[in-house]
């Protein structure tokens, strides 16, 4: 797959796992798809981050379930402004777990779960 440049909004922009083996996945990916992985700092909770040859490719979140977060695959859509799309989003009958918040140095994300 091509490196992209931009992301146009509405289309994926990042896709991360939250897992309640982080060391499995990653031993899982890194074999499979021959991911290496980075944690974060600690100001990002203990985040990983996967790349494929230099480029940054997905991230992990350890999780206990005891968010209402079992292991799963998040995906997630780039917009050109955070706090207008989760207005969009309530707008028309969606709902949001969290507003929209800041990503140290990345951007801004909203969750709906």
């Amino acid at each position: 797959m091509p490196t992209r440049e931009s992301t146009p909004a509405g289309a994926p922009c990042w896709v991360d796992l939250f897992s309640s083996d982080t060391e499995r996945a990653t031993e899982f990916y890194s074999s499979v798809f021959g991911w290496s992985a980075e944690r974060a700092g600690p100001e990002y909770g203990g985040y990983v981050n996967f790349t494929k040859d230099g480029h940054y490719v997905a991230g992990m979140m350890h999780t206990d379930g005891s968010h209402g977060a079992d292991d799963q695959w998040t995906v997630y859509l780039a917009s050109d402004d955070a706090e207008k799309t989760a207005c969009a989003v309530k707008d028309n009958g969606g709902n949001l777990s969290a507003p929209p918040m800041e990503v140290p140095a990345k951007g801004f994300m909203a969750d709906r779960r």
